[in-house]
């Protein structure tokens, strides 16, 4: 699969180097196959993968299910400290659908390094009659989702905008809409995320101290009064220049 990305990856950076500077050497094409590259593998993969949960999502049906006992695996985790194995805790559930047939099997998490921490013996579940699979959702599963689609149209955005550059079209309405999705969309979005793990982390997480609490409230609460002020300020911005062009027309006519 790699290599059909590295090849689209390749044609778009020829082409585009062809046209923004025709006489370029190795570093110029290397950096801008690198940026292709990423663009066009999370431009593509980020959409399936968003549709592939939502699908999953949809086709799914909620039941309240009982544990009735637990299955261990071991997963391997890299990350910064260096590779290592964990051992991870899975619920076995059992449930009856609402075609009276019972269900008992191993859930599933999108999280590969899930492990279950909760007391309760009962628990909600996700039940996918087509593919027979049995998922646990939270609220991060919602939040990956969004940061997914928001990254998902980002990257599409931008690879829409490198073949219009090849092809050679016009790009004025491009800068204009980009102009707009930067200032109106993704920076908003940027403040609303952080201010949300601000105020989740001192809601959902118990080891913090009541300092830090106190100290995720305040910047969450903070970040949306930054997020109130910044809409009023684009928006009375956004009224300015449509009143000046205004004027402006008016004063043609006459």
């Amino acid at each position: 699969m790699y290599i059909f990305f590295i090849s689209i990856a390749i044609v778009l950076t020829y082409y585009f180097v062809r046209r923004f500077r025709s006489k370029s050497g190795i570093l110029v094409y290397r950096t801008v196959f690198s940026t292709v590259f990423i663009i066009t593998l999370a431009g593509i993969l980020l959409p399936i993968s968003v549709f592939k949960y939502a699908k999953e999502l949809y086709q799914s049906e909620t039941y309240n299910a009982k544990i009735v006992d637990f299955a261990y695996e071991t997963r391997k985790n890299d990350s910064d400290e260096g590779y290592y194995e964990i051992t991870v805790k899975l619920p076995i559930v059992q449930f009856i659908t609402a075609q009276g047939d019972t269900i008992t099997k191993k859930t599933a998490h999108y999280n590969t390094l899930y492990s279950y921490k909760e007391k309760t013996m009962n628990c909600k579940v996700h039940y996918n009659l087509h593919t027979g699979n049995v998922f646990m959702i939270g609220r991060d599963f919602y939040t990956m989702l969004s940061v997914m689609i928001f990254f998902a149209l980002f990257f599409d955005f931008l690879l829409v905008g490198i073949v219009l550059y090849i092809l050679n079209k016009d790009m004025s309405g491009y800068k204009r809409m980009m102009s707009i999705a930067f200032f109106y969309i993704i920076i908003p979005m940027i403040i609303l995320i952080f201010a949300t793990l601000l105020l989740l982390a001192a809601y959902e997480e118990p080891d913090l101290s009541l300092a830090a609490k106190i100290a995720c409230i305040f910047f969450g609460v903070l970040l949306l009064f930054v997020l109130i002020g910044y809409i009023k300020s684009v928006s009375k911005n956004k009224n300015k220049k449509s009143h000046h062009s205004r004027s402006r027309f008016l004063e043609f006519r006459r």
